[in-house]
């Protein structure tokens, strides 16, 4: 098996930045916890297998530049100090690899910079005092076991003779990988390669066709012969990375032919080892464990997941077509199918669900670099990591979060100084949680900084023309802070690298509504702002609500659905240029469907019923006024093309079972539509 850059290439990609997320999550936990050895030796050999393998591929300056890191963490681990200032240094580090890494999948040149880099960490580092120092001593689990037995059968042992006769000698290697290594089995075959151009390969445990990530979890034992000594081939062994233990030794002073047997355990062949070990008999159960997991590319999880909408549209016309037949064994095969598709779908959705921590774990670095920036003592408190949402909405909340966080580091959380002053601890606190309700997903963004203070809200609305003084004293004081999410808005008093240009919140709540979701922000002056947002799970396959209005169909998601009344027109008042309804003695205000999109609606007769959609807009509700109510079922929203994505109200298309193509509304841009 000879080595291919281009094969490995995508490989060493991943793996690479499966290491640099691991070097920054470890870093910043070491700058908490300077004394943690077991974060410097995760440290240590995240760079090293960076090192060895960008070597590997030819990345002089991704080698070169994680080799001096390397060098620093082992500096660490016999004593060295891990300053605020090194940290700082390490993470730029991991910046430039990070960049690298992004060129070498582009196909770019461009190599570090890596004297600059080099000559910071050196003068970064801080020596240990003489009695500070401290041996570096392999514990007892990464210690290769003694017992390095393999049984052989028949014509093994009969190519261990031949390979004798002609002078060579046989060994048994036993060797481990360390417990972080990714792609074992990758390293098993590189292995293979090298063993393979100096000598012959006559056993491996586990078989060379079952070389997995779980197979190789207890290790990787070989029987090989060779003319070279046992140093040279464990030398050639130890080349191969994340390599941690290796034991080569001479078949005959294990006496291969004693100790070995087969045994038969009701009526199953199970093979054994049974060697000495510290003079008493061990007996050892050798098993191959199966893969647990698969990488899959997001695309072919895309894929999937249309070809499942397609599978549900059709299984719709399918149990509409055969509603009327009366035909028992084609209506329990069209049950089955219904069954199976349901159960189908409900595994691909589960199968696209990620944990939000693949987004919150990018944010304890973006906080502390920022708190240095603006020389402020924040601590970032991250709950519910494990909550799954759907990757697609998980990949658009990444940028409204960001804009939160930065909001309460630029304006929330105040200077030691002012904190001092207002009696609170000089660091502020920032929590940042996730947690399930139903169908939706929480977020919730929240400081114990100063708040927003309506006074600045007012004064900034007047002088940038967003209201006058006459509208804002009609304003409630919920309304007055909720236009910081007007585009433009901002209460900054100069544009800095990280606010100050009134898009932030703007942005927030802009793709929050795309998503479905809502936004709700509550602060108390001098105690802290929290802003919950509300999510869908997912925006692929979704519940929704058929209805008719002006002859045509339209679909609603339940999501933005709370409750559906029922009225007659004359209960429909007019209150000056609004109407309204009352419900369980609660004045509602509706709109008309019809009136928003612009379509002709036929003239009422008085005694016809209306179908009132009581929907949720943030805090307050209003009533969608459409002809009927169809039906609730499952649809695959499509996204509109770019031509007409822009529409405001409409957030997709779906197709129903009879063919018909049907518009998904989003009712919170059409509420909005509509008062504007």
């Amino acid at each position: 098996m000879s080595l291919d850059n281009d094969q490995y290439r995508e490989l060493f990609i991943e793996e690479a930045k499966e290491h640099i997320e691991c070097l920054t999550k470890s870093m910043l936990t070491l700058e908490k916890e300077p004394q943690n050895r077991d974060i410097i030796n995760m440290l240590f050999r995240s760079a090293h297998t960076l090192k060895g393998s960008s070597g590997m591929m030819g990345y002089k300056d991704f080698q070169e530049l994680t080799h001096k890191m390397e060098d620093v963490f082992d500096g660490m681990r016999k004593g060295n100090v891990p300053t605020p200032e090194l940290i700082t240094v390490l993470l730029e580090c991991v910046d430039a690899l990070s960049a690298r890494l992004e060129r070498i999948q582009k196909g770019l040149e461009g190599e570090i910079e890596v004297e600059t880099l080099k000559k910071r960490l050196l003068a970064g580092i801080t020596k240990p005092s003489p009695e500070g120092e401290t041996k570096n001593e392999g514990t007892e689990s990464n210690r290769i076991q003694e017992n390095t037995l393999v049984k052989l059968d028949d014509n093994e042992k009969d190519a261990l003779q031949k390979a004798k006769n002609i002078g060579e000698k046989g060994y048994y290697i036993n060797l481990k990988f360390s417990d972080d290594c990714s792609f074992k089995g990758i390293r098993a075959n590189m292995i293979l390669s090298k063993i393979s151009k100096i000598g012959e390969i006559v056993k491996t445990v586990p078989d060379k066709k079952e070389l997995d990530e779980e197979s190789l979890k207890q290790g990787f034992k070989l029987v090989v012969t060779t003319k070279i000594d046992e140093k040279e081939l464990e030398r050639c062994t130890q080349e191969v990375l994340e390599v941690e233990n290796v034991k080569v030794t001479p078949i005959e002073s294990l006496g291969e032919d004693k100790g070995q047997k087969t045994a038969s355990m009701l009526g199953e062949e199970k093979t054994f080892c049974v060697g000495i070990e510290n003079g008493k008999v061990t007996k050892v159960l050798s098993d191959v464990h199966s893969a647990q997991t698969v990488r899959v590319k997001f695309d072919q999880l895309d894929k999937l997941m249309n070809w499942v909408g397609e599978l549900v549209i059709n299984k719709i016309a399918l149990l509409q077509a055969t509603a009327d037949i009366k035909n028992d064994g084609l209506k329990r095969i069209t049950e089955n199918i219904d069954r199976l598709t349901a159960d189908l779908q409900d595994l691909v959705m589960q199968v696209r669900m990620v944990p939000v921590s693949q987004i919150f774990d990018r944010f304890p670095r973006l906080v502390r670099d920022l708190s240095l920036k603006k020389n402020k003592k924040i601590d970032l408190v991250m709950e519910g990591r494990d909550i799954e949402v759907d990757r697609t909405v998980l990949d658009e909340i990444g940028e409204p979060l960001i804009h939160l966080l930065r909001n309460s580091i630029d304006h929330g959380i105040e200077t030691p100084s002012e904190r001092w002053q207002a009696k609170k601890p000089e660091k502020g606190t920032i929590r940042l949680s996730a947690q399930r309700n139903g169908d939706h997903v929480i977020i919730e963004v929240e400081d114990d900084g100063a708040g927003i203070d309506p006074e600045k809200i007012k004064k900034a609305a007047i002088k940038k023309g967003f209201a006058t003084e006459v509208e804002l004293e009609k304003m409630t004081r919920e309304q007055i802070i909720n236009m910081i999410f007007l585009p433009g808005f901002s209460t900054a008093k100069e544009v800095t690298d990280t606010s100050g240009r009134g898009v932030g919140m703007d942005v927030v709540k802009t793709k929050i509504t795309a998503l479905g979701g809502t936004v709700h922000l509550e602060t108390q002056l001098g105690k802290g702002t929290k802003t919950t947002i509300k999510l869908p799970l997912t925006l692929a396959i979704i519940q929704a609500i058929l209805v008719n209005d002006s002859g045509q169909t339209f679909a609603i998601p339940t999501s933005q659905v709370s409750e559906i009344v029922r009225a007659k027109k004359s209960e429909v008042k007019s209150l000056g240029k609004t109407e309204a309804i009352v419900v369980r003695d609660k004045v509602v205000p509706v709109v008309h469907l019809h009136k928003v999109l612009g379509l002709e609606c036929a003239a009422y007769e008085e005694d016809l019923e209306l179908l009132i959609t009581y929907l949720n807009d943030e805090n307050s509700k209003i009533g969608l006024v459409v002809d009927s109510v169809v039906r609730q079922q499952d649809i695959l929203v499509k996204s509109l093309s770019e031509t007409l994505s822009g529409l405001k109200g409409i957030s997709g298309a779906t197709i129903l079972g009879d063919g018909q193509v049907v518009l998904v509304l989003d009712v919170g841009q059409l509420v909005s539509k509509s008062k504007n």
